[in-house]
Formats: structure tokens, sequence, C-alpha cells
């Protein structure tokens, strides 16, 4: 149990990597004429870039059933499970929080507030931070928010 649990954490922190860079170079080079939806303003429910979580959850429960098949396989389970626990933390945050899907969804979490300030920060410039939790704050973001948490 504690091995299977162990795979579950490491993959979920694995895929912030992994999905910081599908998005710096995939997203914003290869595939940007989806992802481009996403830094213009939703004119309904759903984006081009709607196909990319699809695509990530498809895989994540395509991994279960294989794995759930073959007693063996719990290995790979513990990894589809932490893939698919980041995919429902990401919505959470990214899509629901940050990008207002859910219109009265607000965190009063430090952490949380930065993240979407830090977000909107690549929105703007299309440039870093191309993460989402663990995202490499660029040096004027990170003296402005320090700035504005000293003001509080």
């Amino acid at each position: 149990m504690l091995r299977f649990s162990l795979i579950v954490l490491v993959a979920f922190v694995a895929m912030e990597f992994f999905s910081y860079l599908v998005h710096r170079f995939v997203y914003h080079k290869l595939l940007w004429i989806f992802h481009k939806s996403h830094h213009t303003p939703r004119t309904g429910p759903f984006e081009w870039n709607d196909i990319f979580p699809l695509v990530f959850a498809s895989s994540s429960i395509y991994l279960m059933s294989y794995a759930v098949a073959d007693p063996g396989r719990m290995d790979l389970l513990a990894l589809a499970i932490g893939i698919a626990l980041y995919g429902m933390v990401y919505f959470v945050i990214h899509d629901m929080y940050v990008h207002r899907r859910v219109k009265n969804l607000t965190f009063r979490v430090p952490y949380l507030q930065r993240v979407k300030k830090a977000h909107m920060v690549h929105h703007t410039y299309g440039e870093e931070p191309y993460g989402l939790l663990l995202f490499p704050l660029p040096r004027n973001l990170r003296n402005k928010l320090t700035q504005e948490d000293e003001a509080r």
C-alpha cells in the first residue's frame, strides 16, 4: 500500500513538470492553433483548448482499465490514479477558479491567489509561468507579489 501511494504521489508531482513542458513547448508552439482559443475571450462554454484535458483524461482512463484488467499491474493503476488526480486538481484550480468557469468559486488561500495572479501574467504576456502549481515565478512578478503581501 505504501508503494502504491508513493507512485500516486510521484505521478501527481511529475504531471506538473510534464504539464509545464507540454504547455511551453507543444501548446505554445506546435499546437498553438488549438491553444490560442484559451488566450482569447471565450464566447461560449467551450474553447478549442478543451480538447487537451479530454486527451489526458482518456489516456488516464485507458491506463486504469488496462491495469484493472490485470491484477499484476497495480503500479500502472497507481500511475493512472496520480495522473487523474492531477487532472482533477488542475481542472478545479485552473478552469473553475482561475478562469472562473464557476463564477462564484473563490479561495482565500494566499498560495492559490498567487497561482491565479501568476497565471494571469502568463495570459497577459504569453510567457512564463507555463506551470500551474509549481511554477517558476518571473522575478518581476515575485517582487510585485511580495510587495502586495507585505502591504497586507
